[in-house]
């Protein structure tokens, strides 16, 4: 070759050498760029390819990044929120999110995704991960902003990572203990699936502490149980006097008065959505619009095509127990011909179609929810707007029950769930996905405190149940605060 080149002419020969010196260049700085990445994620590959997942579809020949593997989410380095297609192995690309949710992977957590340190999405929930989360192992993601590690079986206490902070991170339904190690911590899965499925210790409790503990308790739930006794006593009498009042007002003389609802589908104005019109509406499902989370799914803030601000929640149906069949859609056109200046309107749907979940489209309500406004500092709730609230919230409670046809039970009456328009008018709320889902645990179906004792006895819901949710909601709103609702993790208007 060399004696070949030497024969050349001049000129030719110099081309030659130099097209040379520049493939030699562009190889060696493409191989020395960024091979720690693609170590973790080959070793990876290689550790999860077990598991029924998406990591069987990570295929050597296409590049993780360009490809690119499922799950996997890469961005240029000069602008790292904006995911977009590159080469591994080039020093300008990196592995910004990584997501394998509900993909039955074992084991402990991989203490190689430190490698990954330009991580800013970590999604590993509904697996069957156990073992600690050491805390040196989130401080090796400082630009980590999203982490959802719920529905494993990670054992120890919740981590405290030193130098990362997050905008959105859930630990709930694992095996953490709380910090005197004697009982598991709150919102963890039940005692004996830990024990079951992990090598679970906890140390004994003192007894001393025990004692002090059950007094405690018992003092604690008979003195806010009078006072609910009685304020739902109240709420119920004004609510029995008053209905026919109200109903009379309402068909005669209010501006507002909406007609009664037939349950029949053709008459709703649901509009059906694609999936990639919800995706372009939310920015690609961004954490940047996410609204909240709860235990029938995500809610993310949507702009579609006109202009118009919505809320579209995705269906969590593998970890809620949702069955989503023909009666399911049937029933949301019903509540979408639901229009009631009282009562958030269901706007459209999206049927989830080619293993995408499938999803709801609400009104955006921008003043969030009655929580929200009471846990706020910066627009505190004066008297006369707390009466407007509650007001708003008989009104529409009272038009689903009188004026629908069938009537309909909210069932999950709470702060949370009264929403709030731009001019704080309350507007009743997620009562589609609780009415027309088939669960089959009764917590997605009520929350603790809101329904009244006799569901607990006979499990059917009823207009007195929702009353009894109102007198809760009353009592939340003139004592101010939240009373035994907790607020999501990581949720914001």
């Amino acid at each position: 070759m060399l004696r070949e080149m030497c024969t050349m002419p001049g000129r030719l020969r110099g081309r030659l050498l130099f097209f040379s010196i520049m493939v030699f260049s562009l190889h060696h700085w493409q191989v020395s760029a960024t091979p720690s990445e693609a170590a973790v994620l080959a070793q990876l590959k290689n550790m999860w390819r077990a598991a029924p997942s998406v990591v069987k579809l990570w295929v050597d020949a296409v590049d993780a990044c360009h490809g690119p593997w499922p799950g996997v989410g890469c961005a240029l380095t000069d602008n790292p929120t904006i995911q977009a297609p590159c080469f591994i192995l080039n020093v300008n690309c990196t592995v910004v999110s990584l997501k394998i949710p509900n993909g039955n992977l074992t084991g402990e957590i991989p203490l190689i995704l430190a490698g990954l340190s330009s991580l800013q999405h970590l999604d590993l929930r509904g697996n069957l991960l156990k073992g600690r989360v050491p805390p040196e192992l989130l401080d090796s993601f400082p630009s980590l902003s999203f982490l959802d590690l719920s529905l494993n079986y990670f054992t120890g206490t919740i981590p405290q990572a030193q130098n990362a902070t997050f905008e959105y991170d859930t630990w709930t339904k694992n095996c953490f203990s709380s910090d005197n190690s004697c009982e598991l911590a709150p919102q963890m899965r039940p005692i004996a699936d830990c024990r079951r499925e992990t090598s679970l210790q906890l140390q004994p409790c003192d007894s001393w502490t025990r004692k002090h503990l059950l007094l405690l308790i018992v003092i604690v739930l008979i003195c806010p149980l009078t006072v609910i006794a009685i304020l739902s006593a109240i709420a119920i009498y004004y609510w029995r006097s008053r209905s026919q009042q109200a109903a009379h007002f309402w068909q005669n003389r209010s501006p507002l008065r909406a007609p009664d609802v037939e349950a029949t589908p053709q008459r709703s104005v649901c509009k059906q959505f694609t999936h990639q019109e919800l995706h372009t509406a939310t920015n690609s499902f961004h954490h940047n619009c996410l609204l909240g989370a709860g235990t029938t799914g995500i809610v993310y803030r949507g702009k579609l095509d006109d202009g118009t601000n919505v809320a579209v929640k995705q269906l969590d149906t593998r970890n809620s127990g949702m069955l989503i069949n023909d009666e399911f859609w049937n029933e949301v056109k019903v509540r979408g011909a639901i229009r009631h200046p009282n009562v958030v309107t269901l706007r459209g749907f999206s049927k989830g179609l080619g293993g995408c979940d499938p999803m709801l489209v609400c009104e955006y309500m921008p003043n969030g929810s009655v929580l929200d406004a009471l846990l706020s500092d910066s627009t505190p709730l004066r008297w006369p707007r707390r009466y407007s609230i509650a007001h708003g919230a008989a009104v529409g409670l009272e038009y689903l029950h009188e004026h629908c046809r069938p009537p309909i039970i909210h069932g999950n009456l709470k702060p949370s769930n009264i929403l709030l328009d731009r001019d704080f008018t309350a507007r009743v709320g997620h009562f589609g996905s609780v009415r027309v889902a088939k669960v089959s645990q009764r917590a997605v179906v009520t929350t603790l405190g809101f329904v009244d004792p006799e569901y607990g006895v006979t499990g059917k819901l009823t207009e007195k149940s929702d009353v009894f949710s109102y007198g809760m909601l009353l009592l939340v709103l003139v004592s101010g605060r939240r009373m035994l609702e907790s607020h999501p993790s990581g949720t914001n208007k």
